[in-house]
C-alpha cells in the first residue's frame, strides 16, 4: 500500500526554477548586516552545494501571478549566491502555502514556519510591528504565537531603537533587554545611551568576552544603594517568572523526574524569554 493511499490530506511539491522565486520587499525579517545570519547562509550553501535543497520553500502566487517565498529566505539566498558561483540548480523543491491564506498569516509563518535559524528578538519585533499594523491585537499576537503579553510588549519595544542602538544587538555586543533597558534609563539620549553601552563593551572585551552584561557598566548590582535594589527586584522577578514556569510545565506534564535526572520541557518563546531576562 502506497503512502497516498493512507494519507490523511495531501500537500503537493513542486520543482521551481530559483530564479522565477520573489522576495517581497521589506518582507524579510532577518537583519542583514547579522553576522549570524551571513555564517548561517554561508552554511547551507555548502550544505547544498554538497546534497541540493531538502527542506522545500513554501511560496505563494499573487493575483499577477508572480511567486513569494514566506518560508526558505534564507535556503534562497544560498541557492542565488550558488548559482552566481557558477553551480547549475536548475530547480528547488516547493509547497504552495494554504489557498486561503492571508496577509497576515503569511508575516506569522516567519516565526510558525522557522525550524531553520531562529528569528532574534530584533527580528521578530519587525514580525510583530508588521501585524500590528495591520490591526492585530498584542493579546491576539501573544496568544497566536504562544508568548505572553508582556513579553510582545518588550519586543515592539525594540522597535523604538534607534538604527545606531540596534546595531548593538545585531552585531551581539549586548542584549536587547540590555540596550532597551540603558536608553530608557538615559531618557532616550543616543549619545549617553552610546557612551555606557561602549563601556560596558570594553569591559566585557578586557574580561575576554565578545557581549557586554549589565555588570560591566558598573551599575549591575555590585554598587550601593539604588543599585542593590534594583539587583534585587531583578532577581526577585527572575525567581517569580521561573516558579511559574514549573508550576506550568508540572500542569502541563512537561517535567520528569521519574529518573535520577529532572528534565522540563519548554517551548523556544519561553526559552528566548528566559534568555532575555538573564541577558545571556
Amino acid at each position: 500500500m502506497a503512502i497516498k493511499d493512507v494519507a490523511v490530506g495531501r500537500s503537493d511539491l513542486y520543482k521551481l526554477d530559483p530564479k522565477l522565486i520573489n522576495i517581497k520587499d521589506g518582507w524579510n525579517s532577518r537583519e542583514a548586516n547579522d553576522p549570524a545570519n551571513s555564517n548561517h547562509v554561508s552554511e547551507l550553501m555548502a550544505s547544498i552545494r554538497e546534497i541540493g535543497v531538502k527542506k522545500p520553500l513554501v511560496c505563494y502566487q499573487d493575483k499577477d501571478g508572480k511567486v513569494y517565498v514566506t518560508d526558505g529566505h534564507c535556503r534562497l539566498n544560498a541557492v542565488m549566491h550558488l548559482i552566481e558561483e557558477g553551480l547549475e540548480i536548475p530547480t528547488v523543491p516547493v509547497m504552495v502555502e494554504d489557498k486561503y491564506s492571508n496577509e497576515a498569516d503569511r508575516i506569522f509563518s516567519q516565526i510558525v514556519h522557522n525550524s531553520g535559524k531562529q528569528l532574534t528578538s530584533l527580528e521578530q519585533a519587525k514580525v510583530f510591528k508588521r501585524l500590528v499594523d495591520l490591526g492585530w491585537a498584542q493579546k491576539d499576537i501573544a496568544a497566536k504565537a504562544g508568548i505572553t503579553g508582556g513579553r510582545v510588549s518588550q519586543l515592539l519595544e525594540l522597535n523604538t531603537l534607534p538604527v545606531i542602538l540596534q546595531k548593538y544587538i545585531i552585531e551581539g555586543k549586548a542584549s536587547a533587554n540590555m540596550v532597551l533597558t540603558t536608553y530608557k534609563k538615559h531618557k532616550g539620549n543616543i549619545d549617553e545611551t552610546i557612551l555606557e553601552l561602549n563601556g560596558a563593551v570594553r569591559v566585557a572585551e578586557e574580561s575576554g568576552r565578545k557581549r557586554a552584561l549589565p555588570k560591566d557598566t558598573g551599575e549591575g548590582g555590585e554598587g550601593d544603594g539604588g543599585s542593590k535594589s534594583t539587583a534585587k527586584a531583578s532577581k526577585n522577578s527572575l525567581k517569580k517568572h521561573l516558579k511559574a514556569m514549573v508550576e506550568k510545565a508540572y500542569a502541563e506534564e512537561r517535567i520528569d523526574d521519574t529518573e535520577n535526572m529532572v528534565t522540563m520541557s519548554i517551548s523556544e518563546a519561553d526559552w528566548a524569554e528566559l534568555m532575555e531576562m538573564i541577558d545571556y
